[in-house]
C-alpha cells in the first residue's frame, strides 16, 4: 500500500550481495522498464550526486548520460512509443501526442480509437509492435503489464498484446479500457481494489502531497517567481497543495505532485504480486511511466525547489520499490530512460546562465501568419488547420492552392525574429540521416525526419531558436515550461540498465532510445523485426548486426 510509500522519507540502503557481473543475465524473469517522463538529462546528472535510493541504485548500474530521442517531435506519445518498440515516430507513425487528420478535418488524439467513442483509448494508432509482443510469439504464456499516470504513456508502452493497462484518471483511480487490452475481472479488480483502499484511506485522513520534509538542497532553491502572469511563493510544498479528495482541486494538484508516483509505483508492486510475474518459466514484462515529474516540470520549471523536491522523493520512492521486488525474490532486470527531456521557465533560465533565453508567443504568430494567408489568398477560413509552429498542415480544399500558400508561409516565416529555419514536407522526407548516423550529429531536417509520416505530418515545420520558449503563461494554473523542442535539451535523455550485480559502469557515447528494445530481446533472447536501433554490447550478448 502506499503507505510504505510515505514511510519511505528516510535513508534508505541497498546492499547488493552479487558478484558483479559485466553482462545482463540471460533471460531475466521479468524485465522492469522505467520510464520517467520529462526526466532530462541534464536533470539526472545536476542530482545524481545527491541519490540514496532506487536512482542510486540504477546509477550504479550501467549508466548512458547520453541517451537521445533523437526525433524533434519531443512529446509524451511519440516518446514512449521509441521505447519497446525500437522504431522512430516516422515507423511507430506516434508522430505528436495529437496531430491533424486530413480525412476527418479534425485533430486525432494519439490513443484516441478511430470510430469509436471519443473517450475509448487504444493502440490503433501504433503501427509496430512492442517487445511485450515479441516476448509472446517465443514464449506464449509470457505476460505483459503497463501502469502509468497517463494514458497515452501506458497504451504505448503495453502495445497491442498486453495482459493488462493502467492508467491514473483523476477521481477514479487506476483504470483500464477494452480498447487497450483486456478488461475482464482478474484485469480490473486490482485497480478497483487499489483505488478503493486508497479513496477509503483518504476520505478518512487527507493524504501528503508533498513530503513533509524537505533537503536543505531544495530549501535552498526557495524563492518568489513571475513566470508571465503566473506568480509563485516559491515554497515547498507549493501553494495550494494542502488539499484533499473532497475539493475540486484535488486532482489536479495529486498530478503536479510527487503522490503520483508514490500511487503508480505502490500499485505497480502490488501488480507484480497478485499476477505473480517474474514466477513463470517465460520472461515477464513490467513496464511503468511515471508522470509527476512532467506534472510538475510543466507546473513549475525544472530549475526550482519543486522539482528538487519531486526527484529526491523519487529517488526514494524507487528505492522502496526496488526494495519490495527484492522481497518478493523476483529475478528481475530494470532499465530506466525517460519521453523526452525539458526546458526550465524562461526567465529564470535567462537568470541562471541562458541569458537568450525568453518568451515567444507562439499562438499569436500563428494568427498573425493565418491572417495575413487569408488576406493575400482571399480565403474565408484559416488555411493552417491544427498543430503549432513545429508542425503545421495546410488544407484550403484546393491541392495547387496549398502549394502557393505553403510557399507563403516558408517566405513570411523566415524574415521573423526567432525563427532560425523553415522546412517543407519534401525536405524532410528527403532527409533521411545515413544509418549509424550519430544521434547529437543529426542535422534538424534528419530530427525532423525520424518523426515524419506522410500521412499524418504536416507540411511546413518552423524551427524556433535555441532556448526560446513558445509557451506563454496567461494566467493561473498555466504550464510556465515544457518540451516539445528539436534542440538537444528536449532530446536528450539519461538510460540506466542495472541487474542484482551489475558492474558500475558510465558511457558517454551517444545511444538512442530505440537501442533499449533491441538490447533487452537480446537478454530475453528472442528474435525482433526490422528495427531502427541497435543492441548495447555494453548491456548484452548482442547478435551480428
Amino acid at each position: 500500500m502506499i503507505d510504505r510509500f510515505l514511510r519511505a522519507f528516510a535513508p534508505l540502503a541497498i546492499l547488493f550481495a552479487a558478484p558483479a557481473a559485466a553482462k545482463a543475465p540471460a533471460n531475466p524473469k521479468l524485465i522492469v522498464t522505467l520510464v520517467v517522463d520529462q526526466f532530462a538529462a541534464d536533470l539526472f546528472a545536476q542530482y545524481r550526486p545527491t541519490y540514496t535510493g532506487g536512482l542510486k541504485r540504477l546509477s550504479g548500474g550501467v549508466a548512458f548520460v547520453n541517451g537521445y530521442q533523437s526525433h524533434a517531435a519531443t512529446e509524451t506519445c511519440p516518446g514512449h512509443a521509441t521505447i519497446l518498440t525500437g522504431r522512430h515516430p516516422a515507423a511507430t507513425g506516434i508522430v505528436a501526442n495529437e496531430w491533424y487528420d486530413r480525412a476527418s478535418g479534425k485533430t486525432l488524439y494519439c490513443v484516441a480509437v478511430p470510430g469509436a467513442d471519443p473517450k475509448a483509448r487504444g493502440p490503433e494508432n501504433l503501427r509496430v509492435d512492442t517487445l511485450g509482443s515479441w516476448l509472446k510469439a517465443s514464449a506464449p504464456r509470457s505476460r505483459s503489464v503497463a501502469v502509468s499516470g497517463k494514458d497515452r504513456a501506458a497504451i504505448m508502452l503495453a502495445g497491442h498484446h498486453a495482459d493488462a493497462v493502467y492508467w491514473w484518471s483523476g477521481g477514479e483511480g487506476f483504470v483500464t479500457s477494452p480498447d487497450a487490452g483486456p478488461s475482464d475481472p482478474a484485469v480490473t479488480a486490482p485497480a478497483e481494489q487499489f483505488d478503493q483502499a486508497q479513496f477509503a484511506a483518504w476520505r478518512a485522513s487527507p493524504p501528503a502531497l508533498w513530503p513533509a520534509e524537505v533537503p536543505a538542497r531544495c530549501t535552498a532553491l526557495e524563492r518568489p517567481e513571475q513566470f508571465g502572469a503566473v506568480s509563485f511563493s516559491g515554497h515547498v510544498p507549493p501553494d495550494g497543495a494542502a488539499v484533499g479528495p473532497g475539493d475540486k482541486r484535488f486532482a489536479g494538484q495529486l498530478a503536479g505532485s510527487p503522490l503520483l508516483d508514490w500511487l503508480t509505483l505502490g500499485f505497480a508492486e502490488q501488480l507484480v504480486a497478485s499476477r505473480h510475474l517474474g514466477r513463470g518459466r517465460a520472461t515477464d514484462l513490467l513496464a511503468i511511466s511515471l508522470s509527476a515529474t512532467d506534472y510538475i516540470g510543466h507546473r513549475y520549471g525544472k530549475g526550482g525547489p519543486e522539482m528538487c523536491a519531486q526527484l529526491a522523493a523519487l529517488d526514494l520512492a524507487l528505492g522502496t520499490f526496488f526494495a519490495r521486488l527484492d522481497a518478493l525474490k523476483v529475478p528481475y532486470l530494470v532499465v530506466l530512460t525517460a519521453d523526452h527531456g525539458s526546458s526550465d521557465a524562461a526567465e529564470r533560465a535567462a537568470r541562471n546562465g541562458s541569458p537568450g533565453s525568453h518568451r515567444l508567443d507562439g499562438r499569436t504568430l500563428m494568427e498573425a501568419l493565418n491572417a495575413h494567408l487569408r488576406q493575400t489568398f482571399t480565403l474565408a477560413a484559416d488555411p493552417i488547420k491544427g498543430g503549432d509552429l513545429q508542425d503545421m498542415t495546410i488544407q484550403t480544399g484546393d491541392p495547387a492552392l496549398d502549394l502557393r500558400v505553403r510557399a507563403e508561409t516558408v517566405s513570411w516565416l523566415q524574415g521573423k525574429p526567432d525563427i532560425v529555419q523553415v522546412l517543407t514536407r519534401d525536405q524532410v522526407a528527403a532527409a533521411a540521416p545515413p544509418r549509424g548516423t550519430a544521434p547529437d550529429k543529426l542535422t534538424m531536417a534528419e530530427r525532423f525526419h525520424e518523426s515524419f509520416d506522410p500521412a499524418r505530418s504536416g507540411d511546413v515545420f518552423a524551427v524556433v531558436a535555441d532556448h526560446v520558449s513558445t509557451i506563454v503563461p496567461r494566467k493561473p494554473g498555466d504550464a510556465v515550461a515544457g518540451h516539445g523542442s528539436p534542440w538537444d535539451y528536449d532530446r536528450r535523455v539519461p538510460i540506466l540498465f542495472w541487474w542484482p550485480g551489475a558492474a558500475s559502469k558510465t558511457v558517454t557515447r551517444p545511444i538512442e532510445t530505440v537501442d533499449i528494445a533491441p538490447t533487452l530481446a537480446a537478454i530475453a533472447g528472442v528474435r525482433t523485426p526490422r528495427l531502427d536501433g541497435r543492441c548495447l554490447p555494453e548491456v548484452a550478448e548482442c547478435p551480428a548486426q
